[in-house]
């Protein structure tokens, strides 16, 4: 997308969260520019729309939202115990509700302050004197898009929220103070209908510069997965009309199926495709996340490849092993890694002889482009997260990725790294990416198994392993011939196996309402040791952390407790 020429605010307003208005623009290195002159100059009107892709969040941050599910663990935990332990309350949200350290910009407050910058958009462009209508028109279909995005991140982890579409000043101060939250039903009818109009409005590609902006296919994706988390048990129905429907209806998957049909047909018949450019599965798996504005992103926050600001994380530097001078930090457990099928699509278990004297052979391709587990190929050498054993099986010492490696204190508790997102050409310390990173928001392959559930949700087995089967044939598994419970249980785990670190998981297990089940289990690892004959056993079930969660109020985030101090009307969610 084009780079932004000038730094832009808008007007900062947070409806309960702040009172003050920023100015309109930030001094640019040469000049200043007036709130008037941005409202009278499309080329500043553009500049302001560049500005609300800039302040759209990304994952990434120090502390990933996988580890506080049941895919990572974060070796230094800062910000997720809160959500792991079971403790998490309106005046401690953890790392849902912003960055602690590192950063993601996905804070409460962040998101409505962009919001509201598209409200402001939305009030002064009809004044703006376009000589390109067509422009005009793509440019106010792409902030719609946006504040469609901005309100399906808060409904997502806050159920309803209020539905503000004007852009307050000082002199609204006890209208905005007073605001109350919408039922979760408006806030998917608006979402939903802000995707439509924002598809009415885009095109279905772009070139050049204009690469990665919103289009008609990102539109059809965000109502795809609003749909199908509409659909989903937890909403149907609801504790309250503030977290779901008062009753469940399930011609809601009919309304799931026909959203992803329509943003799959659309975004084949645009030229998206599965990203299908290696025959090797792991080459292929991993490019996939290098390769930036490929066949299969639909949409993307982009950044950069430098350690000049416009890069949206360290990830590189800050999850890869500490034997390699990096910090061990979002660490996959064994929950996660032992969900990947064997290679001929049974599954794998520990008290299988063949599996547990070579657990990370014959496994599903994708396994080995996602984590790194003992003697995987990395950079220069083989990932050492062996101990050493002598002749009476005393441990005398560890590989080089071990805690008797270079920098200890980065040692992953659970025998695993990431490597999904990882560029083995990154160079330690320097804090520069090979390539661009990008974060998908969207993906093809999502569409594939949004597709897959809404359609055994109604019956139609046939037809959901259809669909499931495009993603196993791109992975290279066998095709799935399960039916009923079993056929469900491979959609789950296609999800949890193709999706994994990619910000799904924590929303499926509470949408599917299994999140007391699996996020009550502790998250364990694995020890590898190495005897004086060369050989290695394999324990699992080690102890990384011991994990709480406390149904039914988590599977929901409690409203922050500033923001319901300033506003009595803002109703607080069941349980907290």
């Amino acid at each position: 997308m084009k780079k932004i020429k000038i730094l832009l605010t808008g007007l900062l307003f947070v409806f309960i969260s702040s009172c003050d208005r920023d100015a309109i623009l930030d001094k640019s290195p040469l000049t200043e520019i007036s709130e008037q002159d941005v409202w009278e100059d499309p080329n500043l009107v553009e500049s302001f729309v560049n500005a609300r892709y800039s302040a759209i969040g990304h994952g990434w941050a120090e502390s990933w939202q996988s580890s506080v599910v049941d895919e990572t663990y974060l070796t230094w935990s800062r910000g997720c115990e809160p959500l792991t332990q079971g403790y998490v309350n309106p005046a401690d949200l953890g790392r849902m509700n912003g960055a602690w350290w590192g950063w993601d910009n996905r804070a409460w407050s962040t998101i409505w302050n962009n919001i509201s910058n598209c409200n402001l958009f939305f009030e002064r462009v009809e004044a703006v004197e376009f000589s390109d209508e067509d422009a005009k028109n793509r440019l106010i279909g792409e902030v719609t898009f946006i504040r469609a995005l901005m309100y399906f991140d808060l409904v997502s982890r806050w159920g309803g929220v209020p539905i503000i579409t004007k852009a307050y000043t000082l002199n609204d101060r006890e209208e905005f103070l007073s605001v109350a939250r919408d039922t979760y039903e408006d806030n998917v009818n608006f979402i939903v209908s802000e995707c439509d109009k924002a598809a009415s409005l885009l095109p279905d590609n772009y070139s050049g510069g204009d690469v990665g902006r919103a289009t008609r296919i990102a539109a059809l994706a965000l109502k795809s997965r609003m749909l199908l988390y509409a659909a989903s048990p937890l909403m149907n129905p609801g504790t309250s009309e503030l977290v779901g429907y008062a009753s469940a209806d399930a011609s809601r998957w009919s309304l799931a199926e026909d959203a992803a049909k329509a943003c799959i047909d659309a975004a084949i018949n645009s030229g998206y495709a599965l990203y299908n450019q290696y025959g090797d599965v792991k080459t292929n798996y991993t490019q996939l996340f290098l390769d930036g504005g490929n066949s299969e992103v639909i949409f993307d926050r982009q950044g950069g490849a430098s350690a000049d600001g416009i890069n949206l994380s360290y990830l590189d530097q800050s999850n890869g092993p500490n034997g390699y001078g990096q910090w061990g930090g979002n660490t996959p457990i064994s929950e996660l890694v032992d969900d990947f099928e064997m290679a001929d699509g049974t599954k794998f278990d520990w008290n299988n002889p063949e599996h547990s004297a070579d657990p990370y052979a014959n496994r599903d391709p994708r396994l080995y482009a996602s984590v790194l587990s003992d003697g995987d190929t990395w950079k220069d050498r083989n990932v050492e997260t062996y101990l050493i054993a002598d002749a009476s099986g005393e441990i005398t010492g560890g590989g080089q990725d071990t805690k008797y490696g270079q920098d200890n204190w980065n040692t992953s508790k659970s025998g695993y790294n990431i490597r999904k997102f990882l560029d083995e050409n990154y160079v330690t310390n320097s804090w520069n990416f090979p390539t661009t990173k990008n974060w998908i928001w969207f993906r093809l392959g999502e569409q594939y198994l949004n597709y897959a559930e809404a359609l055994y949700m109604q019956g139609k087995e046939t037809e959901a392993k259809d669909a499931l089967n495009v993603i196993r044939n791109r992975a290279q598994m066998p095709e799935v011939t399960d039916s009923g419970a079993d056929l469900w249980d491979r959609i789950v785990n296609e999800r949890r196996v193709e999706l994994c670190f990619e910000e799904h998981r924590y929303y499926d297990v509470r949408r599917w309402k299994i999140a007391e089940d699996v996020l009550n289990r502790d998250a364990t690892g694995v020890e590898v040791v190495l005897h004086p004959d060369g050989t290695k056993t394999y324990t699992p079930g080690i102890l990384v952390e011991q994990r709480t969660f406390n149904a039914p109020a988590m599977y929901w985030l409690p409203i922050p407790i500033g923001e319901t101090n300033k506003n009595v009307n803002l109703e607080q969610n069941p349980g907290y």
